[in-house]
This record gives C-alpha cells, sequence and structure tokens, in this order.
C-alpha cells in the first residue's frame, strides 16, 4: 500500500466523519456541501462500475481509524491532503504493461479501434474493488475512470474535479494513461507541449514529487518510463527517485532495465551510485536474463560514464560459456554488444571479441553497414587486428556500395558517417581492398555535402594511407576544408597535426590550407604524445643498438630524416634500413597501426625500408632467458636480408 490520499476540501470542515466519507464514496446527505474542487466524485462514476461495487457497510471510528481516515491539517486550494487507507501493497498496476512501450513489451495498437480494445480488455481484468489488491473502493473507482480517459483533457479534468478523492496509486495510474497516449500517438505534438505546460499537468507532477517516499521500486520505475514516453525530462522528479530506488528492491529484471532505460533516456549517466548499484544486482541475476536483456543491459551500461567491472565480467561469462553469442544472437545484437564492450576501453575483454570476430567473418553478408561499421570500430578502439574479419566486413559492404554507386542514388541503410568509419578501420589496421575502395569514394564524393567533420577527418585519412589522394582530388579538397570548420579536431589533435604533415608530403598541391588554431593545437598535442620532436623512446632505442653492437652489426642512432619532421631511432649498416620502437601496434598481433602506418609510408616514399619493433614486447623480453633480444633482432634483420654477421 502507498499510504496517503487526497480527499475533498470541505467547506465544512466541523462535520462528522460520516457525512464526509458518504459523499467520497458518492452517497448524498441534504446537510453536505460540495467539494472544494467543485463537483462530487460520484457525478462521474457510471452505472456499470458502481454495479461492480460490494456493499460497503458503515465503519466505526475505530476501524476509519485503523484504515487511515483522520482530518486533515494540511489544506489547498484543490483539497485538503491527508492520510488515508492505501490501495494496495504493491503501486503495480494490473495489466499495467499493455501501456507501456518499451522494447519489453509487445507493440502498441495505433488505431483508436485497437486502443479500445486494449482499455476494455484491460477493465475486464480489472480486480474488484474489494480485493486484496485495492483495500478502498475509491482507489479502484478513480482508476478505472482514468483507464477510460479517451484523451489527455479528460485525465487533466479528473486531476482537478476529484482531486480530493486521488490516492497515490491513481496519481501513478494517471501518469502511465498520459504516457501511453503519448506514445500511441493519440496526442499530437502540439497538444503534449501545451500539456506540459498546462497547470493541471504540473499540479500531477508535484503530488508525485512530493509522494516519492510512498512509493515502491515498480511505481517509480512505471513514473520514469511514462515521462520517457512523454518526452518530459522533470530532473527535480527524477532526481528525488534516486535515493530510493537505491533503498528498495527491484521486483524482477525487466522493471530494472526499463528503469534503467528511463533515466539514461534523461541523460543521467554520471550517476556511477546509480549504475554500481544496479551492475551490482544484474550480476547476480545475469542467468535470468534472455538473449535481448542482455543485450539491453550491455547497452545501458556501454553508455554510462564509468566502467561497471561486476556487470560486464559477469555478462562476458554468461555469453561465452552459453554460446549464446554465436548460435542465439542477431548480427544487429552483436553490433551492440561489440560497441558496449569497446566504449570504456578495457583491455580484459579480448576472448569476447574473438567470438565477436568469428562472428563478423560468419555473418558479414547478412549484417547491415551500420552493423559492420559498429563492428571494425570497436576493433579499431582497442586496437584488435583480425585480418579475416576484417576481410569479410569489406566484402560484406562492397556489393551495397556498389549498388548505391551504379543508380547513383542515396540508400537509406548506407550512411556517409558508416562508410567513412569502415574505410577509417581498414586502413588503421593496414588493410586495403581495391573492391571496396573506389565505390566508397564515388559513395562519398556523390554525397560530400552529408559528410561531418568527424567523418571528414576519418576518410582523409584513409586517402593518404590507401593512394586514393592521386584517384579523387576532388573528394580530397572538399573534405580537408572541412576539417576545424567545427570543434570534432578537438577529440583528435593528434591525428589532425599528422594530416597536416601529410599534406606538406603526399599533397602540398593541395588549394587549401589547415586552420591555424589546429596546426598549433595539434603540434602541441602531437610532441607531447612523441614526448618531443625526436625519438618518442630514447632509451628503449639505446638498448637496441647496444645488442645490435653485440652481435657485431653497425648502426647509428637517431637519425634524421632531411625535409621531413622525421628521426629514424635505429639506422641498420649502410643503406637506409631503419628500426622504429613504437608502442602504437595492435595488441594481438604486434603489427604497426594508425599513425606509426603513416610515418612509415612517408619513410617509404624517401627510400627507406622500416621494421618495427613493439616496445611492449621488447620491454617483455627483459626478463626472459638470457639471449632472447638478440634472437629477436636477428629475426627481425632477415626482413632487411642482410646476413647477421654483417
Amino acid at each position: 500500500m502507498l499510504g496517503r490520499c487526497l480527499r475533498p476540501a470541505s467547506s465544512r470542515p466541523w462535520q462528522s466523519g460520516r457525512a464526509t466519507r458518504r459523499r467520497a464514496l458518492g452517497g448524498s446527505s441534504s446537510s453536505s456541501s460540495s467539494s472544494g474542487c467543485g463537483s462530487s466524485p460520484s457525478s462521474s462514476l457510471s452505472n456499470a462500475l458502481r454495479s461492480r461495487l460490494q456493499p460497503t457497510r458503515e465503519l466505526g471510528q475505530k476501524e476509519r481509524r485503523n484504515l487511515g481516515w483522520r482530518p486533515s491539517r494540511h489544506f489547498s486550494t484543490a483539497g485538503e491532503v491527508g492520510r488515508t487507507g492505501t490501495s494496495s501493497s504493491s503501486t503495480s498496476l494490473p495489466g499495467s504493461t499493455s501501456f507501456q512501450t518499451d522494447s519489453t513489451a509487445g507493440e502498441v495498437e495505433t488505431s483508436q479501434e485497437g486502443l479500445r480494445r486494449a482499455r476494455s480488455d484491460l477493465l475486464d481484468s480489472w480486480a474488484d474493488p474489494n480485493t486484496t489488491v485495492y483495500a478502498n473502493p475509491i482507489c479502484s473507482q478513480m482508476d478505472q475512470l482514468l483507464l477510460k480517459c479517451p484523451e489527455h483533457e479528460d485525465v487533466l479534468a479528473l486531476l482537478v474535479t476529484h482531486r480530493g478523492v486521488f490516492f497515490v496509486h491513481n496519481l501513478v495510474t494517471a501518469v502511465q494513461v498520459l504516457g501511453a497516449l503519448a506514445a500511441d500517438g493519440s496526442i499530437e505534438k502540439m497538444a503534449l507541449n501545451a500539456m506540459l505546460q498546462d497547470p493541471r499537468y504540473d499540479l500531477l507532477i508535484r503530488d508525485l514529487i512530493r509522494f516519492v517516499p510512498k512509493l515502491d521500486f515498480l511505481a517509480m520505475a512505471n513514473i520514469a518510463c511514462s515521462l520517457r514516453q512523454l518526452g518530459h525530462k522533470h530532473y527535480v522528479l527524477l532526481s528525488r527517485m534516486l535515493t530510493p530506488l537505491l533503498r528498495q528492491p527491484a521486483p524482477d529484471v525487466t522493471t530494472l532495465i526499463r528503469c534503467i532505460k528511463a533515466y539514461t533516456w534523461a541523460g543521467y549517466t554520471a550517476q556511477d551510485d546509480f549504475y554500481a548499484h544496479f551492475a551490482g544486482v544484474l550480476a547476480e541475476r545475469i542467468e535470468e536474463l534472455n538473449p535481448a536483456q542482455i543485450v539491453d543491459a550491455c547497452r545501458l551500461f556501454g553508455d554510462a560514464a564509468q566502467y561497471q567491472v561486476k556487470f560486464f565480467v559477469a555478462a562476458e561469462e554468461a555469453l561465452l560459456t552459453s554460446g549464446m553469442l554465436e548460435e542465439d544472437m542477431e548480427p544487429h545484437e552483436v553490433a551492440i554488444i561489440a560497441k558496449a564492450f569497446s566504449s570504456h576501453l578495457r583491455t580484459n575483454h579480448d576472448a569476447l571479441f574473438d567470438a565477436i570476430a568469428r562472428v563478423l567473418e560468419r555473418d558479414a553478408s547478412k549484417m547491415q553497414v551500420q552493423d559492420i561499421s559498429s563492428v571494425l570500430s570497436s576493433f579499431r578502439r582497442l586496437a584488435l587486428k583480425y585480418d579475416a574479419a576484417l576481410e569479410a566486413g569489406l566484402l560484406g559492404v562492397a556489393p551495397a556500395l556498389w549498388e548505391a554507386w551504379v543508380l547513383r542514388k542515396p540508400l537509406d541503410d548506407v550512411k556517409p558517417s558508416d562508410v567513412a568509419t569502415i574505410i577509417e578501420a581498414a586502413a588503421f589496421f593496414g588493410v586495403k581492398s581495391d573492391d571496396l575502395l573506389r565505390p566508397a569514394m564515388d559513395y562519398l564524393d556523390d554525397r560530400v555535402d552529408e559528410v561531418g567533420e568527424q567523418s571528414a577527418i576519418n576518410v582523409v585519412y584513409a586517402m593518404c594511407l590507401t593512394g586514393a589522394i592521386s584517384t579523387h582530388g576532388r573528394l580530397l579538397l572538399y573534405l580537408f576544408r572541412k576539417i576545424g570548420a567545427g570543434t570534432a579536431w578537438e577529440k583528435h589533435k593528434v591525428r589532425v597535426f599528422q594530416l597536416w604533415l601529410a599534406q606538406q608530403l603526399q599533397f602540398p598541391w593541395l588549394d587549401a590550407k589547415l586552420r591555424r588554431r589546429c596546426v598549433e593545437g595539434g603540434l602541441r598535442a602531437y610532441v607531447l604524445h612523441r614526448r618531443g620532436f625526436g625519438c618518442p623512446f630514447p632509451d628503449n632505442a639505446r638498448e637496441v643498438a647496444a645488442e645490435l653492437t653485440e652481435l657485431g652489426i653497425p648502426c647509428r642512432l637517431f637519425v634524421p630524416v632531411p625535409d621531413t619532421p622525421y628521426e629514424v631511432d635505429v639506422v641498420v649498416g649502410d643503406r637506409k634500413d631503419a628500426l622504429l620502437i613504437s608502442s602504437e601496434v595492435s595488441r594481438n598481433t604486434m603489427q604497426p597501426v594508425g599513425g606509426t602506418l603513416l610515418e612509415m609510408q612517408h619513410l617509404k616514399a624517401r627510400g627507406w625500408r622500416c621494421v618495427v619493433v613493439p616496445r611492449r614486447l621488447w620491454m617483455s623480453l627483459e626478463s626472459a632467458p638470457q639471449g632472447s633480444r638478440k634472437q629477436y633482432l636477428e629475426g627481425l634483420l632477415s626482413a632487411f636480408k642482410l646476413p647477421s654477421g654483417q
């Protein structure tokens, strides 16, 4: 039971309790006056509803006191606010799931006929007032009145005319009905905007804020979901319910996920206590979640600001041990899982991404372009290179791009931002696909106006690595002008400065210049990233040179490359053979990626042959048996085709 109701203000507070109760139940009294709301509740009750009520005997003073019927000390213009008997031990609405439009609920019929039929079915299953669900008949009558309202104006009218007999349970029902009307399209956008500014709706919200301490978890979850259906981010009410939600147990995982989804929609992504608490709850009950619920939960916690280790570890174990990821989930759901687990840049889920790579390799032809883009982007964020999965993903995208290029018309499921992400991920790992590059560039050339600044940075970087500069000069010009036009470049200052270097070395003929603020900010970030203007890891370079000297191989340290900002870490022999110490390598294959590939391409254009020494691998060999580093360097020197004794 929720604990309080709103009683009508009597014009004669000294009247007997029996006469007051008789008016509230719909009876008549010659000595009683009308309520403070202007009308009696009985004037709106239909005969059909009255016939469902069981006869109510007169209650004595002691019984009324046990039920909570006391004179109120708080008065308002709409009626007295006092304590009364509550409606039930639970704030859930029987059959209320029919009015939820979340992903866990069924589809709601949009036609008026379907809406009337749904409400008729709900009323048929409605419990009688004198059952254990409703301890007070008035609460049941008010719920039935609210559920019969065909328009939002009727609900708002009841909030005023029957305010005196509203229970807290009825307040929750009222906001749920309004949310259901908004979700099924019964309220137009202009009318919905006017309703959110209506004083009667504001009165409902203020009443809900006041009685938050009396609500249980299900009632607060229903309120949050209703606000989401209404599109009303009422932060005062949502914030007021945060602490009570943490103190009360969730009735089931479906309600819990619905509640988290509503708060994520409202922008509560940085509430660490909120997400940590519910992450622990879902981690303990992970076996109760079906595949769709796991996907929803992963999406929600992936959008949160903080990484919830309990949930993600439990979810990974559930996905891998049961084979759910590779057998039960759709490709779109796999893409959501990949995006969620890579959102916080944690490196302790490589086993899960191995399984995701196998799914991509197997089902790439069945996946949408957006899904392939999400999976490849997650690989790129975590620096995990899967050659077979990357090639399968590129082949899966190529047919759609060829179709769009041949027909010369945009496709709804092929967005320029997704195409830019895919070709940037392929270039980041050094994977080239001639079948994809030409149609992708032509598709972007036709829709260059739809390419944003972030996508422009990705595409220009891919063009520098794939050689598309010479074949799509006009696209390069238009995209290069977009860099720095907004604020997206501020998140990629190092990459932007690398593109400025690429312009000086690869396409100085381009009739466009990068904005000065981008060059200055990028230079500062680039220097900090490389720990100066020269070799980024000089101590490791000296260690490599010492090992080469012990092998009898001549070498030179920190050799500048003319007409470039680069400096070769270790030069082997008298030829242009360079060893580069780099930390920008893939974590699973130790192959160069990203900016290291771009630097190697610039050096290759000037006659240098480069081999990368992964810094993490080199440092790990320090604790290996003696001679391991020498054996490793001898293996690297074979790429230069030099005998180990020279």
